[in-house]
């Protein structure tokens, strides 16, 4: 009778330690998948007390594991070594999430392992052709929905944090943000992703793009230098992965509309060599200086300016100095918009 107790006593002993264990668990891990990126480095950024905290490794045909820690809720965002952001979702320690990304189409994803990823990834997908437009009106709709019929779910703050366009409409953010419970938007969560915002486009920077001179598609050289025009917009391109037909557009209107004393556009690839570059840039005719990066985000005529994802936009004014600097081409238009309108422009 004591060995059969034994026998039982031991089974449940053991599980009792696994769950604890698994409940002090002091890490989190991610899983997946990424088509289209091959095997090249995967990078994951996120914030754990109070500290921007970056990790990577190299991805064997688009597959990964990577490990983390964080007592919290977190936002970790994934991206390649070139900048270009590949997804985002929460995570803990004691928690283990599986991905599937797509390097082509941000929206196409799936996220399983947690319910505020899994709820993410679902969002994305199921609004993803809105999302694609640029209309920020449409976008802070969409985000200002899901808030009001999930006040207590803290993927109503991530969204909120990573989607709510907030430019100009810095008053209807706060009063969306403050319907949202407080169990819902935990301080650590809200503060720890600014400070990666802070890092990404931070009002305070104030570097100045310098005079350079690199390859053409003409197979000669482009020299830039601040007293062109008024304003030049940079925009930093990554493989070709970034959607062309949304950003294109926007560009065209400010080249073709405004005169070349007041605005430039300035393309600048970071492609990995200078065929792909060549073979991504030929798909499209337009009138605007595009050159070639040897080095990447690393080559010292960037280095100082702390690109931290691609596509990436940079609007300088004419000694040179950063007046925007982002990830939303509509948002550096904008930007410029009113620039030009103050002094009376268009």
């Amino acid at each position: 009778m004591t060995r059969i107790i034994k026998l039982y006593i031991m089974p449940i002993a053991f599980t009792l330690l696994f769950l604890t264990a698994c409940d002090d668990d002091t890490e989190f891990r991610i899983e997946g998948t990424v088509e289209g990126l091959g095997t090249r480095n995967i990078v994951m950024t996120y914030v754990a007390d109070r500290n921007v905290r970056t990790d990577g490794l190299v991805a064997i045909d688009g597959k990964f594991i990577l490990i983390g820690a964080s007592k919290n809720y977190t936002i970790v965002e994934l991206s390649t070594a070139q900048h270009q952001l590949i997804g985002r979702l929460m995570i803990k320690n004691g928690q283990t999430v599986k991905c599937e990304y797509d390097l082509d189409d941000f929206y196409a994803q799936k996220v399983t392992g947690n319910k505020p990823s899994e709820q993410w990834s679902k969002f994305l997908r199921e609004n993803a052709d809105s999302l694609r437009s640029g209309d920020h009106r449409l976008n802070n709709r969409l985000v200002a929905d899901y808030v009001a019929s999930h006040k207590n779910d803290i993927l109503s703050s991530a969204l909120m944090l990573t989607q709510f366009y907030a430019v100009d409409h810095e008053s209807q953010a706060d009063s969306i943000f403050a319907t949202i419970e407080p169990d819902a938007r935990p301080e650590s969560l809200v503060d720890n992703y600014r400070l990666i915002l802070s890092r990404l486009n931070s009002a305070s920077f104030h570097g100045r793009l310098r005079t350079f001179t690199l390859a053409n598609l003409r197979d000669t050289t482009e020299r830039y230098y601040s007293g062109r025009s008024s304003y030049t917009l940079f925009y930093f391109s990554g493989q070709g992965n970034e959607r062309r037909d949304t950003i294109y557009p926007i560009l065209r209107e400010l080249n073709d509309s405004i005169s070349n004393r007041w605005i430039r556009v300035f393309e600048v690839s970071m492609a990995q060599d200078t065929s792909t570059w060549k073979r991504i840039a030929r798909q499209d005719t337009v009138d605007w200086p595009r050159v070639w990066v040897p080095g990447g985000v690393a080559n010292t005529n960037f280095d100082d300016l702390d690109i931290p994802r691609l596509p990436y936009y940079i609007l300088s004014d004419s000694v040179g100095e950063a007046v925007y600097r982002g990830g939303s081409v509509k948002t550096a238009s904008d930007t410029l918009a009113r620039r030009l309108k103050r002094t009376k422009v268009r």
